[in-house]
């Protein structure tokens, strides 16, 4: 096979693979997730019901108290801005978009019930936020790799967020 037509032929796959990763993208983010979140579980439960490959050991019912009672059936957006920013302003275009920060209770039920979309991009909840000892707000967020792993972790809120991060966000 001549250089140029193998050339060709590997300029078709590459256009072929990412038409199909931003079309999968766009289908992923214009949806809402319905979920239900039960508040009679305590936060133990509900990471467990997440069957999550890893959890951070900060996330406990002291650092992330849940107040609510009942359950909530909630409609969860996957808002993904395409670019680096900050939190103050991921919270802003939420709150413009009639949006506000999904809260950890929301995170976990969504992790539970869709398990593979946080192994396609990390996935934040902005409305928990928790200080640890030597002063770095952390959020806690969803991640994994294509090989189905699945982990629960906090990251710092105080610097930039990646492109990649999609913000779990519930209507107003």
């Amino acid at each position: 096979m001549g250089l140029v037509k193998m050339a060709v032929i590997l300029s078709a796959l590459v256009l072929f693979v990412g038409i199909s990763t931003i079309a999968h993208a766009q289908k992923t983010e214009g949806a809402l997730y319905q979920i239900t979140v039960n508040y009679g579980q305590n936060l133990g439960q509900m990471i467990e019901a997440g069957r999550y490959d890893y959890v951070s050991y900060d996330i406990t019912v002291t650092n992330f108290p849940v107040q609510e009672k009942g359950t909530a059936e909630v409609s969860i957006k996957l808002v993904h801005f395409d670019r680096s920013m900050r939190t103050e302003e991921a919270i802003v275009e939420l709150n413009e978009m009639g949006l506000r920060p999904a809260t950890l209770p929301e995170l976990l039920a969504f992790g539970a019930k869709y398990p593979q979309v946080q192994c396609q991009f990390p996935v934040v909840a902005l409305d928990s936020i928790w200080q640890d000892r030597s002063g770095d707000r952390n959020a806690p967020y969803l991640w994994g790799s294509y090989a189905g792993e699945r982990r629960l972790d906090l990251t710092s809120i105080r610097g930039r967020w990646d492109w990649n991060y999609r913000f779990a966000a519930v209507p107003k």
